[in-house]
């Protein structure tokens, strides 16, 4: 009996913890439209240099292999919130098989820009 009670209140953590974690994700994709608005700009301004980040981007990126899209980026299924911000705010120099993505040193705001812009572009796919 306290087997089975443990085990009911590990999933109810655990759904908890799930449910948390999908309201964040859905608050972040609902950001406001100001919000999006900057990380698409900030995104067009910084990350097109190596990412294709939008339809109106108006040059391409100047890798010769470009790096991967923003909307192949928000296909992956670990992309999330937390994932999103902990990569955007380390180091990351050994991305990719032969070439390193350099450490973007964003600031808090503008990793929010950012997170709400890749987010928002799931819901429109």
């Amino acid at each position: 009996m306290k087997k089975h009670a443990s085990l009911m209140l590990a999933g109810m953590v655990v759904g908890c913890a799930l449910d948390l974690a999908q309201a964040q994700e859905r608050a972040i994709q609902q950001a406001p439209p100001d919000v999006v608005a900057a990380g698409h700009n900030f995104a067009l301004k910084v990350c097109a240099a190596c990412h294709v980040v939008a339809k109106d981007q108006k040059s391409p990126p100047i890798l010769t292999a470009p790096a991967p899209s923003f909307s192949e980026l928000v296909r992956r299924p670990n992309l999330s919130e937390e994932f999103l911000r902990q990569f955007l705010s380390s180091p990351h120099g050994n991305i990719g098989a032969k070439r390193k993505m350099p450490n973007p040193q964003l600031v808090d705001y503008q990793i929010d820009e950012v997170v709400a812009y890749l987010l928002s572009m799931r819901g429109r796919r």
